[in-house]
């Protein structure tokens, strides 16, 4: 610590005492005496200090460019000491600082600090407030994440149906018409340059306000008690009763205090909120099982600019009862909601110091705080409505679902492998989890299902009697294709819901649904058929074994045994175990060397070798209707490559055959 005398010598040589007085308010007056109502100003500087020292730390990090700033925002939150704890205090402080605000404005208006001569005082913490919501609306989308990139563009379609200078203002702000790396850029140096360039501007204008009004105070004072001080006053100057006393240390300790608990408060939403988000899942879906606790999905999806991963894009709490009202109006009027509605409500704020020049003091103080409130309960209660709304539709649940898994999935693999060089959207364009269920559903859910749904969980829809109704498959369900179980169930009973069942509503589909297979479990399945249970499990684990799946278990030397019987008929032997001529045998009409070594079969019917396999698999839906397939009883559709492309063909293959990395796996 420095003597009294060092420090005397360098305040006379710096004048640094005066200055440090100036700089944290040591000798910054307080009207009247400290009171709780008047922290809030203070606390909302204190915040913005701390974002300015929480956004240096991540700009060390941050990389503001499509391939690399999810990446980067992911590497702090899952590499960098605390890196976690700096974003969530950035992140959840700048929304703070919006509730700060209005809770200022508010009680500005409730204490009349707008009237004679502190209607400058103000309209600065009007214009601070308007810095603050564009200093998070820039912020949000810096993850370029899904929930970012979404809203983002929600609030630039806003502002681009603007009269006039829309199409231009959406321009600049984004950098031309599509979202890139230009947007990165523009929005990183508008939210770490232009806005806190201003916001530091109009905080230093605004407390130089409130500083001089202050002083003026004390000056009203001290011509009060020194009758030789020369100071007219006005009559009705609505300080002319008020005594003054240092902020330094009684207001500014109620002001810490507060800033203390909104800080705690960022915290514990740091903490809670995480999962709270993520509460609204459907779990009985296995297909969108986390690859991550909820608590621990800091992140959404990489941002995919072409809705390949589905999101709903939902806009910030803050302007949230804009994009509602954009939905209850016609579209040739949303630039009523859009630009007049902003304006009006606007110039409402601004028209407030002047209320009481037409309506008196008494009745003019309480139309603005009538006028604030009820503007307030109105924008809140317009947004809760569509959120409520939101939630409430049916398939809710199972998109959140949706969104928090592919969330859950893109982390899981960046922390496993790292973010590859083409960007963090490849993570799950090359994952076959993630893209296989969408795959499936734009291009097999039009026939077939998947566990009863369209692959993602979405019901198959069409329209009838001019309403929406689920809609009937028309082929078999592949949840399970090609495992023995599958397989199982389809020798039991191929002319089932679940198999062919449904084949006799499209063209040519009688020839199979009453075809040789449905013949042949009638012939030979069941009670009254040749074949035992244990016959069945046999064979389907004979068949199975083809598509070599993962994790599979090999057969033993009975099961392969008997298996080989079934499909080939030979050493067949009936339920009472006596060996007999089967003439039901699969070699007849399927060809498989693993059943039966001469291969006798083949034409009739498709050929099993390597059934269920990605080969199999990626040759069948390439071409159906093959000699080795179905030939001419084939009416399934051609997926030729200009249908669905060679990357795609992949990821679904490996998809239905349940080909991905999972967590539990070493790598």
């Amino acid at each position: 610590m420095l003597s009294e005398k060092t420090k005397q010598w360098i305040d006379e040589r710096t004048g640094y005492k005066n200055f440090f007085h100036a700089i944290f308010l040591l000798n910054f007056p307080t009207k009247r005496r400290s009171r709780w109502q008047n922290i809030w100003g203070g606390a909302l500087v204190l915040l913005m200090l701390l974002e300015i020292v929480t956004g240096t730390l991540l700009m060390t990090v941050y990389s503001p460019s499509e391939a690399a700033a999810w990446g980067s925002v992911h590497y702090i939150e899952t590499q960098v000491d605390l890196g976690w704890f700096v974003r969530g205090l950035h992140h959840y402080v700048a929304h703070m600082m919006i509730v700060a605000v209005i809770i200022h404005i508010f009680l500005v208006i409730i204490s009349a600090g707008y009237r004679k001569p502190k209607e400058f005082i103000y309209w600065t913490s009007l214009l601070i407030g308007g810095v603050i919501v564009g200093l998070t609306i820039t912020g949000n989308p810096l993850p370029w994440d899904q929930k970012g990139y979404w809203s983002y563009q929600i609030e630039t379609g806003i502002a681009g149906t603007m009269p006039v200078i829309g199409s231009s203002l959406r321009s600049i702000i984004v950098g031309g018409s599509e979202f890139g790396n230009l947007t990165l850029t523009r929005l990183y140096t508008i939210h770490v340059i232009v806005l806190p360039v201003l916001a530091i501007l109009l905080f230093t204008i605004h407390m130089a306000l409130v500083r001089r009004d202050r002083l003026r105070t004390m000056k009203i004072k001290e011509a009060a008690d020194d009758p030789e001080i020369d100071f007219e006053l006005d009559d009705d100057d609505p300080v002319k009763d008020e005594i003054t006393q240092p902020y330094w240390p009684y207001q500014t300790t109620r002001t810490l205090v507060l800033t203390l608990i909104l800080i705690g408060i960022v915290i514990l939403q740091m903490v809670v909120y995480p999962t709270l988000k993520n509460q609204h899942v459907a779990p009985e879906l296995a297909e969108w099982e986390m690859d991550m606790p909820l608590s621990e999905i800091k992140l959404e999806a990489p941002a995919v600019s072409d809705s390949s991963i589905p999101f709903i894009a939902r806009p910030e709490w803050f302007v949230r009862f804009l994009f509602e009202l954009r939905h209850m109006v016609p579209k040739e009027l949303e630039v009523l909601v859009t630009a007049v509605l902003p304006g009006v409500l606007l110039a409402i704020l601004i028209m407030v110091p002047f209320y009481e020049k037409f309506f008196g003091e008494k009745w003019g103080q309480r139309l603005a705080i009538a006028v604030y409130v009820g503007g307030l309960v109105i924008i809140s209660g317009i947004s809760w409505y569509s959120v409520k709304t939101e939630r409430s539709a049916p398939d809710y649940a199972l998109k959140r679902s949706q969104e928090i898994a592919y969330a859950a999935r893109a982390s899981w693999l960046a922390k496993e492998n790292g973010v590859p060089p083409e960007g963090p959207a490849s993570l799950l364009r090359n994952d076959p989890k993630s893209m296989g269920p969408l795959i499936f559903a734009r291009h097999c859910g039009v026939c077939h299902t998947w566990n009863g749904h369209d692959g993602t969980g979405l019901n198959i829809m069409e329209m009838k009697d001019g309403k929406k109704v689920k809609a009937t498959p028309r082929a078999s369900d592949l949840a399970g294709f090609a495992s023995k179980e599958w397989i199982a169930e389809f020798l039991t009973d191929p002319t089932a819901p679940k198999f062919f069942g449904h084949l006799g509503s499209s063209k040519g589909g009688d020839a199979i649904l009453h075809g040789d297979m449905s013949d042949w479990a009638d012939s030979y399945v069941g009670p009254e058929g040749v074949l035992s249970k244990e016959d069945i499990e046999a064979v389907s684990a004979l068949i199975a074994r083809e598509a070599k799946h993962r994790n599979a278990e090999p057969l033993s030397e009975a099961v392969m045994k008997r298996g080989v019987s079934v499909f080939s008929g030979i050493d067949f032997k009936d339920k009472s175990g006596k060996v007999v001529d089967f003439d039901g045998y699969c070699a007849q009409c399927h060809a498989m060397k693993a059943g039966d070594p001469e291969e006798e079969g083949g034409g009739a019917a498709p050929d099993l070798n390597g059934y269920g396999s990605d080969k199999w698999l990626s040759d069948f839906i390439r071409n159906p209707g093959a000699e080795h397939f179905y030939s001419d009883k084939n009416i399934m559709p051609a997926f030729e490559e200009s249908k669905l492309s060679q990357h795609d063909l992949n990821l679904l293959v490996n998809w239905m055959r349940g080909e991905w990395r999972r967590p539990e796996e070493e790598k």
